[in-house]
């Protein structure tokens, strides 16, 4: 076998579609963060934004439609800029999430953190040390929303198992271990919103059903889980 089929970790994020998203934001995205941000994390309207694994900036689009006004999206592929809209350029870093903590830090903390579809990207221990870091940024009564594959739910799997640059599979259970080694406490679960009504409704029937025949049905069905992050003591 020759040398050319050694294949790093780094070939197969290259290989990721980040378009997969979609770059345009729409009414069922906008429907989407309104449940899974602010309504999960409380936001109020002055609060700043941190985003890390800010990606095609979707998100990003998002709280510029709020009109927020301080918020800040870090990725380390620079290729994302190919699809940040001009006017939000300035709202980018690009940055390995380590050099901007150490490099980057703000004059004043965050009172919200966002991690949509970032955490299962790191090994356990990783990921405490990421969210760790970020809690010295936060500020006292802020809060860190996360977005991860939901694995206590057999419908995760396609989620989790689709893209082998996943490094962990999280449970609620897992997420509150690895929150208490970063010095964190959990505040809520909850199941991602859907961007279709209708697809919402027909799987809450069907789980509902399902829950019924088993003695320990998953605390939350749904593919994708939110979790609302505070400071341990808080």
């Amino acid at each position: 076998m020759s040398n050319s089929t050694n294949i790093n970790q780094n070939q197969f994020y290259q290989a990721y579609d980040r378009k997969q998203q979609g770059t345009v934001l729409k009414a069922k995205h906008i429907r989407q963060f309104r449940k899974d941000f602010i309504e999960a994390s409380g936001y109020c309207n002055g609060m700043s934004v941190l985003e890390l694994g800010c990606g095609n900036g979707l998100f990003l689009r998002f709280l510029a439609y709020l009109g927020v006004e301080n918020f800040i999206g870090v990725d380390g592929d620079s290729r994302i800029m190919e699809e940040i809209p001009v006017e939000l350029a300035s709202t980018v870093r690009i940055s390995d999430f380590a050099d901007y903590f150490s490099n980057e830090a703000p004059e004043r903390p965050f009172d919200r953190i966002v991690l949509f579809d970032v955490l299962e990207h790191f090994t356990p221990e990783d990921a405490a040390i990421l969210l760790k870091s970020a809690s010295e940024i936060l500020s006292p009564d802020g809060r860190i929303v996360i977005r991860v594959p939901n694995m206590a739910s057999p419908l995760a799997l396609g989620v989790q198992y689709n893209d082998v640059t996943h490094r962990t599979a999280f449970s609620p259970g897992s997420i509150r271990q690895v929150a208490s080694v970063a010095g964190l406490a959990p505040e809520t679960f909850r199941a991602q919103a859907y961007t279709s009504r209708y697809r919402e409704i027909r799987e809450r029937a069907f789980t509902s059903v399902i829950s019924w025949f088993l003695a320990m049905p998953p605390m939350i069905w749904s593919p994708n889980m939110i979790a609302v992050l505070k400071k341990d003591g808080d």
